[in-house]
């Protein structure tokens, strides 16, 4: 197991990771951080999550002299949202060592953060929009900027800043390092690298499984003229306590903002035309629970660190399979479960089958939270045998986690139960299917399949059990997602 003492951190630097609690740096360290120490320019193409700000910072702290007033070292970030956390992030892995880290960001005083850069900022953190300000002030020189982050590039390129980019990456010493993170690398992001980098080491991290299990995904194939009507009737089913809804473009998230406000629904929109007080507004109305839904745009929530997040609803389909793990990612947060909602017009719905391939998950048709409820699996039960208390009481529960599975009976069977029926559309042909073709189940070793209204029993050999819970647990039959499990006996 890699520490980051093994990486050749120093020393301030590894005792203030062990007071924040960090044990082992994520693959994106693990393998960023040399490169950046041995001098060589990176790209590092990772989600959100992956641990990024580390892999740039801790070897750009390193780096700095804390003996020079100059600024020594600037991230650009395209929102104000992630300049705020790439500072908080900075400045505690900085703790023990004695460098300043400013934030300039737009929304605020101009010259008060001209003047704590002038004062002797080692690290410069900005939204691009401010750091032109300031240079275009004589607040900020880059002459001594010999270390240049550029953080969530393929933002900076949707909101078009592009451009200023490049004019500050004109400002910066030829001999300076660079390193440059995007999720994704759209043909300009990857001309500005060639043109700006020198030989880049490219690093690119995948997670093995890009959501999280805590999320529960489900879909709603509706027509486009219903679409605005059906978010409604599944917001008032689902009830969610705070809930993000996204749009595809800025447009569409006022106009949908008002049809939820004109429906009775409270919601507050985000999005890119909003001024900073305004969209500052919203943020405080939603994370202190004063608005239940926000609808936004991928770009307007860039940043949002909200754990009580219940439901992400995509009202849009997003463009790809990355912006659907970045929007569904801001719920099941800290151990909660969360709910992740796609709507798609018919014509959309292939695409479902798409995230599902590349992000390696499943998603069910939605349905109701009482329909939900009679097709969730029956709950693993305790074994219950005679207590002290005399005959009918529980004892005292056997010390594993749950039951065993049953041991069959003389004939060698095991009954299994699944969470779906004929209600769901499923008859005995299906099942006898699935079993055969998806779980490679010999068909003698089928006994029975019962399939009542809402639920599905059936009778196997024991030894072809695991393979059917392990094979078939999860997956999609007649496009409804099934559960499995032992039947209790």
């Amino acid at each position: 197991m890699t520490a980051f003492r093994d990486l050749g951190l120093a020393g301030g630097i590894v005792t203030a990771l062990d007071e924040l609690g960090y044990e082992e740096p994520s693959p994106i360290q693990e393998r960023a951080i040399p490169e950046l120490l041995a001098g060589h320019d990176v790209i590092g193409q990772a989600q959100t999550g992956t641990g990024k700000t580390a892999a740039f910072g801790l070897p750009l702290l390193q780096y700095l002299d804390p003996g020079s007033d100059e600024t020594q070292a600037i991230v650009l970030t395209p929102t104000r949202e992630l300049c705020i956390q790439v500072t908080q992030a900075l400045r505690s892995y900085a703790e023990h060592l004695d460098v300043n880290v400013v934030a300039v960001f737009g929304g605020t005083s101009v010259r008060d953060q001209a003047a704590r850069v002038r004062s002797g900022a080692h690290v410069v953190v900005a939204t691009v929009g401010r750091m032109m300000d300031l240079i275009s002030r004589g607040a900020l020189v880059l002459t001594g900027a010999r270390y240049v982050v550029l953080d969530e590039a393929d933002e900076m390129l949707d909101l078009g800043f592009i451009e200023d980019v490049e004019r500050i990456l004109r400002m910066c010493p030829n001999g300076r390092q660079t390193m440059l993170f995007s999720a994704t690398m759209p043909p300009p992001i990857a001309r500005l690298a060639e043109r700006y980098m020198y030989d880049p080491v490219t690093i690119s991290i995948t997670p093995k499984k890009l959501t999280v299990d805590a999320i529960e995904q489900a879909f709603v194939e509706v027509e486009p003229k219903r679409k605005t009507d059906r978010l409604v009737e599944v917001l008032r089913a689902e009830e969610p306590e705070q809930a993000i809804v996204f749009c595809r473009t800025k447009i569409g998230t006022a106009r949908l903002d008002r049809a939820l406000r004109d429906r009775g629904l409270r919601s507050k929109a985000l999005h890119g035309d909003m001024s900073q007080g305004q969209r500052d507004g919203v943020m405080i109305s939603f994370k202190e629970h004063k608005s239940p839904l926000l609808v936004a745009t991928d770009v307007a929530a860039r940043g949002l660190d909200i754990d009580h997040v219940t439901h992400v609803i995509n009202y849009d389909l997003p463009n790809n399979s990355e912006i659907y793990v970045h929007r569904i990612g801001r719920t099941g947060r800290v151990g909660r479960t969360g709910r992740a909602i796609t709507f798609v017009t018919p014509k959309e719905r292939g695409e479902i089958e798409r995230i599902e391939r590349e992000v390696r998950t499943s998603i069910g048709e939605w349905e109701p939270p009482e329909e939900r409820l009679d097709h969730a699996p029956r709950p693993k039960r305790r074994h219950e045998r005679r207590g002290p208390g005399g005959p009918g009481v529980a004892g005292e529960a056997p010390a594993e986690a749950g039951p065993e599975p049953p041991r069959p009976p003389g004939d060698g069977h095991v009954k299994l139960f699944i969470n779906r029926g004929s209600r769901s559309g499923i008859d005995e042909d299906d099942v006898r299917w699935a079993l055969r073709e998806g779980a490679v189940i010999p068909a003698d070793s089928i006994h029975d399949v019962r399939v009542l209204e809402r639920f599905t029993f059936v009778d196997l050999d024991d030894q072809q059990a695991e393979k059917a819970l392990d094979r078939l647990d999860g997956t999609k039959l007649r496009g409804k997602q099934i559960r499995l499990e032992y039947a209790n006996r």
